[in-house]
């Protein structure tokens, strides 16, 4: 059996990755059970409005004339208040996926590696879900407007708003000292952890277009016909409502950040280091005793 992820202790790009997949393995079940219990509700708000959203698409594309296509494919006729909708609960979605495996995995720190209770992260999903939803919308503000002038400031800002979160609810702070203290940790181990959120969101994006990709072809495969051009529309919504259920996949990027932020706390204040040490003798429950890099 597999020891139990120790959170609190230093780790490399390669041990931070694989350590990710492998408490996510040994707690699949909880993490699934409290993503759709805390999440479900804005998965399924943000699913019926997408598929309302594609089936008003879907039926303009194919009735298109030459004659009316001006109209059809102006702003008004395309972005409807499903469309804002869908955004809306897609952000509320990201941010109580955030919220609930932050709350998962700070109980199960506090515990000692034991695994939390729905009533447990249930206390701590209520007490920061506006908070860190309200932040959310604050970070993508900030990234939005970096992307916007010359890319490179928005992807600069990725690292230090990933950690905010983290920050937030494990050490219960505010959203400027969690800010302050994302770029306080951050420092000299910038390129670690951009290069860590880029390669895990890599391996997410691909496991997501793996499931989605074959109904999104086949939803576009009647685009190509000779005579007259038609979008499938019940793999249009098929697709719709795995890209939501792929969703799920989010969870990982949220445990790899955490393991970065106790990473770089362990080196800067070895807290964990320290606890272990204070310890030494009196615990009898079983941690990870891989050796760190120091």
């Amino acid at each position: 059996m597999s020891s139990k992820i120790e959170f609190k202790k230093r780790r490399d790009f390669g041990q931070i990755i694989n350590d990710s997949f492998t408490f996510i393995r040994q707690h699949f079940k909880p993490l699934v059970k409290n993503y759709f219990i805390f999440c479900g509700l804005f998965v399924l708000g943000g699913m019926l409005s997408m598929l309302l959203q594609q089936y008003k698409t879907v039926n303009m594309i194919n009735n298109v004339t030459p004659e009316t296509a001006s109209s059809t494919f102006g702003f008004g006729a395309q972005f409807g208040l499903e469309y804002f909708l869908s955004i809306l609960f897609s952000i509320a979605g990201y941010a109580s996926t955030t919220v609930a495996t932050l709350s998962y995995i700070g109980i199960y720190v506090k515990k000692g590696n034991q695994t939390p209770t729905t009533d447990e992260v249930w206390g701590y999903f209520k007490h920061y879900f506006l908070k860190v939803l309200g932040s959310s919308l604050l970070v993508s503000l900030m990234v939005g407007i970096g992307l916007v002038f010359c890319l490179i400031p928005g992807l600069w800002l990725l690292p230090f708003v990933s950690l905010v979160f983290p920050i937030m609810i494990i050490e219960n702070g505010t959203f400027s000292y969690s800010f302050s203290r994302s770029f306080k940790l951050i420092k000299d181990n910038f390129w670690l952890t951009f290069g860590t959120l880029i390669i895990i969101w890599i391996i997410v994006y691909a496991c997501m277009s793996f499931i989605v990709l074959p109904t999104t072809l086949f939803s576009m495969i009647g685009l190509f016909s000779s005579t007259k051009p038609q979008m499938s529309l019940v793999f249009t919504m098929f697709s719709t409502v795995l890209q939501y259920l792929c969703q799920v996949f989010t969870i990982i990027p949220v445990v790899t950040i955490t393991l970065s932020y106790f990473n770089l706390v362990e080196e800067k204040e070895s807290t964990g280091l320290m606890e272990r040490i204070s310890n030494f003798g009196t615990t009898e429950k079983p941690i990870d005793t891989r050796p760190e890099d120091y």
